[in-house]
């Protein structure tokens, strides 16, 4: 076909000008007519950007001598096919060789008169790059997502003309969803949400998926599928929702059975106090006859009696007075509850004044001094909690400290002396014992009780609060031996600690921690 000057003008201005590399080469054949080598005849200058080398570099050279990888990488095979057959082909390639040159190639070979090929060719090596890199993101994310412990899945918004949602569709879910959708996960992935959701299911989810999508805002659920518990927490997802399925069986089993736990140790506790009332209230009973009956044999026949009698009859009455002590203080650390309903702040300055005045017959008979308040008179804080478990707390430790008083030298009481004072103490400033026990990331107050008493081996620190542990004979000090198990009670309701030092003929202090 002949060609006019212009028109060939005009092609290799294009050939020139195109932004594909162009290159047309000529087949050489063996004796028996195989192509084993290509001539390269031309090459337009977009090759240099491609190939890394100009065209002037490449044309007149063989093919296999200046691009070796053409066999490897299976671009010579189709060149040859396409020259043999006629038929043009594309392909995407990765090639390598020995001169340096590494690429993904998109090439489209066609072939011209009976011997020659024409190759239009892009170096693909960063859009391949990305993909490759692509794909493998989402290969580990896929990963990731199928050893999740959630079924994860996500789909996409359907919208009618009007842009309104009227339907959802399934586009990527992890192994765990196909599982915990069992025989319904192909069509679950095939069809939309409508065309798979039961009426219930219509009812209950798809307004909740369309206000995830219109609002942004995620949706918490619990539902059941047979014996399984599951939390579904749905997500905005682009114009979508990202649904995690989370099997809480175990966790729901075990809330069940600690709610039923609770509720039968509720019972239990209640069934103690109505015990321990009634049990106090029977108890009293016949030891105010035992007392009162001592008062009438005392009076009506302690003239006839000896000594000796009237001694026994004296330790009767005494004994039936302890009893009745400890029946009231074993009451009253059964009733010690953590009611958080109940507290409230308060002053601790207006409740120790309240205790003084109940202890005002104590502090008379010893002549003792309390104070209330540091040596600088900062002024006592107000506390958290429950005022009447609280009061009994203190009345507690006031009245150890003003009862087991010291004597002199010569054998006369010393008059207590009782500091009461209060310090803030930081979570982190916290003895280093008490920040196992504690709240490291709260603030407390520490209420000092501090006397100038008899004291206590400091050995004995931690067996003071036992139930009925005693450092001292009821002949020195009266007393049941539950007081300070009650305080430590009172403490660990109030979510804090309490501790002692002591030290034999000097005093001790008891340090009360109690959070802000």
């Amino acid at each position: 076909m002949h060609r006019s000057p212009e028109a060939i003008r005009l092609a290799l201005s294009a050939f020139d000008a195109s932004l594909n590399s162009i290159i047309s080469m000529t087949a050489i054949r063996s004796a028996d007519g195989q192509v084993v080598d290509f001539l390269i005849e031309t090459a337009n200058p977009a090759v240099e950007q491609s190939l890394f080398l100009t065209p002037e570099q490449i044309i007149g050279t063989r093919l296999l001598k200046t691009f070796p990888g053409n066999i490897e990488s299976g671009l010579f095979a189709t060149y040859a096919r396409v020259v043999d057959t006629g038929q043009p082909e594309r392909t995407t390639q990765y090639y390598v060789d020995t001169n340096g040159l590494e690429a993904w190639f998109t090439v489209s070979a066609v072939r011209q008169g009976t011997d020659m090929v024409v190759l239009t060719f892009i170096n693909v090596t960063d859009s391949k790059r990305a993909e490759l890199e692509m794909k493998r993101q989402s290969d580990l994310f896929q990963t990731v997502l199928d050893h999740a412990q959630a079924a994860i899945s996500l789909h996409v918004a359907i919208r009618d003309d009007t842009h309104r949602i009227v339907n959802f569709r399934t586009v990527m879910a992890n192994r765990q969803a196909r599982a915990m959708w069992g025989e319904f996960a192909d069509t679950i992935l095939t069809r939309t949400f409508l065309e798979v959701a039961t009426p219930d299911q219509v009812a209950s989810d798809f307004h909740k998926y369309v206000g995830v999508v219109e609002t942004g805002e995620p949706n918490m659920t619990e539902f059941a599928i047979g014996d399984e518990w599951w939390l579904r927490i749905t997500a905005k997802s682009g114009d979508g929702v990202v649904i995690s399925n989370i099997n809480i069986t175990e966790n729901k089993q075990y809330q069940q059975r600690l709610e039923a736990t609770n509720a039968e140790l509720k019972r239990s506790n209640e069934n103690l106090q109505s015990f321990a009332y009634i049990a106090s209230h029977d108890l009293q009973e016949p030891l105010r006859k035992i007392q009162a009956f001592g008062d009438i044999f005392k009076d009506r026949y302690g003239p006839l009696l000896d000594a000796e009698g009237c001694k026994m009859i004296g330790r009767m009455q005494s004994a039936a007075e302890r009893m009745s002590s400890l029946i009231r203080n074993l009451l009253d650390y059964s009733q010690i509850s953590a009611q958080r309903d109940r507290f409230r702040p308060f002053s601790l300055a207006k409740l120790l004044d309240d205790v003084a005045e109940d202890l005002w017959h104590s502090i008379q008979l010893t002549n003792a001094r309390l104070l209330f308040g540091d040596a600088h008179n900062q002024p006592l804080p107000d506390l958290v909690g429950d005022r009447v478990q609280l009061r009994h707390l203190f009345q507690n430790l006031l009245a150890n400290a003003v009862k087991f008083c010291r004597t002199d030298t010569a054998g006369k009481p010393v008059p207590p002396v009782v500091r009461v004072s209060a310090y803030p103490v930081r979570g982190d400033d916290l003895p280093a014992d008490l920040r196992q026990e504690l709240q490291g990331n709260r603030s407390y107050w520490a209420v000092c009780i501090a006397d100038n008493g008899i004291g206590f081996d400091q050995k004995h620190a931690e067996l003071v609060f036992q139930v009925f542990q005693r450092l001292h004979n009821r002949q020195q000090f009266e007393g049941t031996g539950i007081g300070l198990a009650i305080v430590k009670k009172v403490v660990e309701q109030h979510d804090g600690a309490i501790r002692v030092s002591s030290e034999e003929g000097v005093g001790t202090t008891f340090t009360v921690y109690l959070p802000m």
